[in-house]
């Protein structure tokens, strides 16, 4: 195994090739774009040369590597962008920018997802086609899709309805930054303010919370 990847025998598997366009020599591979030589990878665009691979954006000679964006030459890497010839980067986890390690990751990933109970951000109509359409993907017509926010560097709206028990987990976790949860998803602390002994001082909802419960 290399990268997390099995070695197979990949002349055992057969794979249905899906969505290629403006493309050339490609095999095995799903989502590509305007690209050429790509073999057993999936979201390839504008890029040359790419072996197992995902998600990469204007890059060349790629192989084995995840997440690559305007590079070339990249062996057995994760989380690249704008590099030349570099190898064995490892996968690394983090929670609001601190890294972690992939324990503690995979425990907050199973139970904020436990809590989100199927529930994402949507920030175009493209699910409401696909339930109108009997949730058949090859039946919504592309052209209808369209978003819904009014400025993508404040998608706010489509955080809107997140639910609670998982805010509550987040802002729960030692890792939680306000700041960097706030910028993403709009959400933030409500304020109250209180006078004591002429004072007056700002607490969240929880901190009022939790000082109504001590004074009842």
């Amino acid at each position: 195994m290399i990268n997390g990847r099995q070695n197979v025998d990949i002349n055992l598997v057969k794979r249905k090739m899906k969505n290629i366009t403006n493309s050339n020599a490609v095999n095995g591979s799903e989502a590509v774009n305007g690209s050429e030589a790509v073999n057993w990878s999936k979201g390839v665009n504008m890029s040359k040369g790419v072996n197992w691979s995902n998600a990469v954006n204007w890059s060349r000679g790629v192989n084995m590597s995840d997440a690559v964006n305007w590079s070339y030459g990249i062996l057995n890497c994760y989380g690249v962008n704008r590099s030349i010839f570099e190898v064995d980067r490892p996968i690394t986890q983090r929670i609001f920018g601190i890294e972690v390690s992939k324990e503690r990751f995979d425990e907050v990933w199973s139970d904020l997802h436990e809590k989100l109970d199927g529930w994402f951000p949507k920030f175009n109509n493209g699910y409401e086609l696909y339930l109108k359409n009997g949730s058949d993907w090859e039946k919504v017509d592309a052209s209808e899709m369209e978003s819904t926010l009014d400025d993508w560097e404040k998608p706010y709206e489509a955080w809107k309805d997140m639910p609670q028990e998982a805010i509550d987990y987040v802002k729960s976790l030692p890792e939680f930054d306000a700041e960097i949860f706030k910028r993403i998803t709009g959400l933030h602390d409500k304020k109250h303010t209180i006078t004591i002994d002429g004072k007056e001082i700002e607490l969240s909802e929880e901190s009022l919370e939790a000082l109504k419960k001590q004074l009842i």
